[in-house]
């Protein structure tokens, strides 16, 4: 399994405190990228909204509670599940890294580093999950 992460509470209180800001404009970078979210049809909205807010809310309890296994959990769920939405896990990693950008522009670079680190973990197991499924 990937190394796992910690943060500071200046950091996850900077987190929570854009945490509305941080699933906008991640969900606005996401619906930009039309080719992504073309399945969802008039859906997209919302549906890209809702997961970005659902893994914000995943990510805010694992750094609050030090508990990967938290996010562990999700990453194993988007695999088994978003597929049968026509999303894949390279569209998974897409959001992830525009979430992680979002993150490094709107946090002090202090407590941004040690949420990116976490944003990291996620993509490095994301991946790791997905290429044993692959073979």
């Amino acid at each position: 399994m990937a190394d796992s992460f910690s943060v500071s509470t200046a950091a996850l209180e900077a987190f929570r405190g854009l945490s509305a800001r941080i699933i906008s404009e991640t969900t606005a970078r996401a619906l930009a990228k039309s080719e992504d979210v073309a399945q969802h049809g008039a859906d997209a909205p919302h549906l890209i909204a809702s997961g970005i807010q659902f893994t914000v809310r995943m990510l805010d309890a694992a750094m609050a509670s030090g508990e990967d296994a938290l996010l562990e959990d999700e990453l194993h769920w988007a695999l088994d599940r978003l597929p049968n939405d026509g999303v894949s896990a390279e569209q998974i990693l897409s959001r992830f890294a525009m979430m992680r950008e979002v993150v490094n522009g709107c946090i002090p670079p202090g407590p941004a580093a040690e949420v990116v680190a976490a944003v990291r973990w996620m993509e490095r197991r994301l991946r790791e999950l997905a290429a044993r499924r692959t073979g």
